[in-house]
């Protein structure tokens, strides 16, 4: 009689592809809830990054007494002006006093020493879920190329507009139905398109002239809806899907479909339209 062998232990081949095949569809159910856990918390950051920008509007007006001009620069048949905008002006309020120091406010925000500064990148104007470059290098006709910070938040010409200085008052319209801010896309410029970004500094201005590849205050119209157009300087828009980041004047910020009514749209854009609207919840 033969001895008894001891069986050895371990895996068929069969055991081993069906163990494989197990985790392969367990991989492949949990990848998306993991994916949706990511762009949840990035949404997150997002909405809470336009809120602290909210705030910081209201405290500049609770200091000066009304909110910042969108923009220091006046139309091409006008002088230059400075170009900074509302994002330089708030630096202060969102713990930058060092950068905010280091600028001149006498000279365009393109001029001296202040070009190599607009270049500087602050993660508080980036919305993680863009994947956009965190700076542009730009190459201009008549000045060079130079590097310009990229970003996703702007302000609503209802309020924030060019050469403007509204006050809470002057929002008639009330401060939860008006746009105060928004986001937009980094538009790194590709297939034959500039590129465009709304970088924290205003507007590009040279001492003889303004270059509009920064964005600084967007006006809401039906004929520039929400993620309408990648490629739409003029355009609101987000990388979260289907929807956007707004902040209103009371200071509340909310994700708005890119299927918003139109005409509710362009009323939540004005600070004194008259419209009678309610802004989605």
């Amino acid at each position: 009689m033969l001895p008894n062998r001891p069986r050895s232990s371990g895996f068929t081949l069969i055991e081993l592809l069906v163990s494989i095949s197990v985790l392969g569809i367990l991989v492949a159910l949990l990848l998306p809830a993991v994916q949706m856990a990511r762009e949840s918390a990035r949404r997150t950051v997002c909405k809470n990054q336009l809120r602290q920008m909210g705030i910081a509007l209201h405290n500049y007006h609770d200091t000066h007494l009304s909110f910042p001009s969108g923009s220091y620069v006046m139309g091409p048949s006008f002088p230059t002006q400075s170009g900074w905008g509302w994002g330089a002006m708030i630096l202060p309020y969102i713990d930058q006093g060092p950068l905010y120091q280091q600028l001149d406010f006498k000279l365009g925000t393109a001029v001296g020493s202040n070009l190599p500064i607009i270049g500087r990148s602050l993660p508080i104007w980036r919305c993680p879920t863009d994947t956009g470059p965190t700076r542009l290098t730009i190459q201009s006709l008549d000045h060079g190329e130079y590097d310009l910070a990229s970003g996703n938040y702007v302000g609503s010409g209802g309020i924030l507009s060019e050469m403007s200085s509204s006050k809470m008052h002057d929002i008639v319209d009330g401060p939860s139905n008006t746009f105060l801010l928004g986001e937009r896309l980094v538009q790194v410029g590709q297939n034959n398109t500039l590129p465009f970004t709304s970088a924290w500094c205003g507007h590009v201005a040279f001492a003889d002239a303004v270059e509009y590849r920064s964005v600084p205050h967007l006006t809401a119209t039906r004929n520039h809806l929400i993620n309408a157009s990648e490629s739409d300087a003029l355009c609101f828009g987000s990388r979260h899907s289907g929807s956007a980041h707004f902040v209103f004047a009371d200071g509340s910020a909310r994700l708005l479909s890119q299927y918003i009514d139109a005409d509710l749209f362009e009323a939540l854009g004005t600070a004194n339209g008259g419209e009678a609207v309610t802004a989605p919840e």
